[in-house]
């Protein structure tokens, strides 16, 4: 499985942290504690000894045992890759980095309205489940075998599945399982995407072309929240005489006419067939689309 850059530096964070934390600091132990490297950076309850707000991030990279850390990675591996081609490096970063924070909050709400006892919360599982939301928001009808349901599953089902499941664990279940973080990771990671969904509606119906003013284009000079999360610089306006650009305009509308009938046909593939039988030149198609959308060429 080739992995993204973005997963890639993940997961191997994620690995590095844990043989620090599992490994070797217990040989070398702080004022007589030996977990003293993974106390620090879990998030502990707010108000409680220890809290700290660094550990909004810190907590993600830290777990509590090589089960918890491989099936966190190899889920990261499943559905990060996907995602991350489809939103780029950069955006899906802070997509990642949100869903996680917004998980422990989730989390702390219902420690705080008691309906969970308080306790250190570790573990990549929040940001995890925000990526499985994802990708069921991308590429819903694509197919996985998941053990031990005997027949292929559409990602849409499968991440309602979980979230019906999580729901009710998280009620009912005294596993010491944080089933609330992953009900917050899907939570954050849904509202995310909204918002992304919305602005590009917006950005459809307004046209991300130049608007005219007598004898002059002029750039549109608008930035967005979301522009911010896929690290998108706000552009400048510049200004340009019509009468030397009509030509060039002719060619790059028809350019690009013939770029988004490519675009839809790839789309139309993916939902009727799933990402993953898309051949790597309408993969590569599709990437390079989605980097120039962000302004990233």
């Amino acid at each position: 499985m080739r992995m993204t850059p973005a997963v890639k530096v993940i997961l191997i964070i994620n690995v590095v942290l844990y043989v620090m934390s599992d490994w070797l600091t217990p040989m070398i132990p702080l004022d007589g504690h030996t977990d003293w490297f993974r106390n620090f950076n879990a998030l502990h309850p707010i108000g409680g000894r220890g809290f700290a707000l660094y550990q909004y991030l810190t907590y993600m990279f830290m777990h509590g045992g090589w089960w918890h850390l491989f099936f966190n990675m190899w889920s990261l591996m499943i559905f990060g890759n996907a995602v991350e081609q489809q939103v780029g490096t950069k955006r899906f970063v802070w997509y990642y980095l949100l869903c996680g924070i917004g998980a422990a909050l989730v989390n702390q709400l219902f420690t705080w309205l008691g309906i969970i006892n308080p306790a250190q919360l570790v573990g990549a599982s929040g940001a995890i489940y925000g990526v499985m939301a994802a990708s069921a928001f991308f590429f819903p009808n694509a197919k996985l075998f998941i053990i031990p349901i005997p027949f292929p599953i559409k990602l849409k089902y499968l991440v309602g599945f979980y979230t019906v499941v999580e729901m009710y664990l998280g009620i009912t279940s005294i596993d010491g399982v944080a089933h609330f973080a992953h009900l917050g990771g899907i939570l954050v990671g849904a509202i995310i995407l909204f918002v992304w969904k919305m602005q590009d509606k917006q950005r459809a119906q307004r046209g991300n072309y130049w608007t005219s003013a007598s004898d002059a284009h002029y750039e549109k000079d608008e930035s967005s929240w979301k522009d911010w999360l896929g690290g998108k610089r706000k552009p400048k306006m510049r200004v340009t005489n019509i009468r030397e650009t009509n030509h060039e305009d002719h060619q790059y509308n028809e350019r690009k006419r013939q770029d988004n009938e490519e675009i839809d046909r790839i789309l139309d593939k993916i939902r009727k067939n799933g990402y993953q039988n898309l051949s790597e030149s309408e993969k590569a198609t599709l990437f390079n689309a989605s980097k120039k959308m962000r302004g990233e060429e």
